[in-house]
């Protein structure tokens, strides 16, 4: 991956395990058996929770570490029970944090309730829309960059432009998150991450074993400068039809955080 992906990965994961832990909900719900020809061998059980947001709605999902700057998995976010309310070893189950499931692969464990911690503000790097989003969100942009020397020889400073929206239910919600966003990267700094394994996530939702922590050797970690914040208002008279009116409801309560992201760079 390029720098410029691997610098958006390490500034998301900041931003969601990090900054905004703060707004990390817990919740207790049963679980059903659901067949699932994916999972050839295992036995998968589905969280029920009716929470609104969603808990597995798009940029959610439940925590899967313990604490910030934690770099293994959680042993002790999500506690999975038996029929008889006795703890089950976290050795007998994978987790899907992404849909909320616990696999097996034994019959003799049968979960039948989990407790779990769980992300309220969903963070993506995509614009939502009316019809699949589920506010309060935060949307992460890199808008631009460039590369510039800062010492004579190899050697360069990377600025990035980085947009951070906010989307919120109401007026304090959206003032709580720009503030804990804004603190949360003001004077700090963020792990410039290699991901030479992937992600903590895996593509079905478990947390990928393979992961391992280690930061861009010549690179120095993200750091952030220029910070500003305000609210953003639209005007609903200006939106003409139905479907845009619904798209109202997205933006009504919407900030922006902007800044600058830069490294400095020992290699060209």
């Amino acid at each position: 991956m390029k720098r410029v992906r691997l610098e958006d990965l390490s500034l998301h994961n900041f931003i969601k395990n990090t900054v905004l832990q703060y707004f990390i909900e817990t919740e207790t719900t049963t679980l059903s058996y659901v067949s699932d020809e994916s999972s050839v061998g295992s036995y998968v059980y589905q969280s029920s929770s009716t929470m609104i947001p969603s808990p597995t709605s798009v940029g959610r999902g439940w925590t899967y570490f313990d604490n910030p700057g934690d770099t293994t998995e959680q042993q002790s976010s999500i506690i999975v029970y038996d029929e008889f309310a006795s703890v089950i070893s976290g050795s007998n189950y994978m987790v899907d944090y992404i849909d909320g499931r616990i696999i097996t692969s034994s019959l003799g464990v049968v979960p039948d309730t989990v407790e779990y911690r769980w992300h309220y503000v969903s963070v993506v790097d995509e614009w939502p829309t009316a019809e699949t989003s589920e506010v309060p969100i935060v949307v992460i942009d890199i808008a631009g960059f460039e590369k510039e020397g800062f010492q004579l020889g190899a050697g360069k400073r990377v600025p990035r432009i980085v947009n951070i929206d906010v989307f919120a239910v109401d007026t304090a919600e959206r003032d709580d998150i720009m503030e804990t966003l804004y603190d949360g990267i003001y004077l700090k700094c963020c792990p410039n991450q290699e991901f030479s394994k992937g992600t903590p996530i895996d593509w079905d939702g478990t947390f990928n074993t393979a992961y391992i922590y280690s930061t861009i050797s010549g690179s120095s970690d993200l750091k952030f400068d220029d910070a500003t914040a305000r609210s953003i208002f639209v005007p609903l008279s200006s939106i003409p039809d139905r479907e845009m009116m619904m798209l109202s409801d997205v933006n009504r309560y919407r900030g922006r955080i902007r800044c600058e992201m830069f490294h400095w760079d020992e290699g060209w």
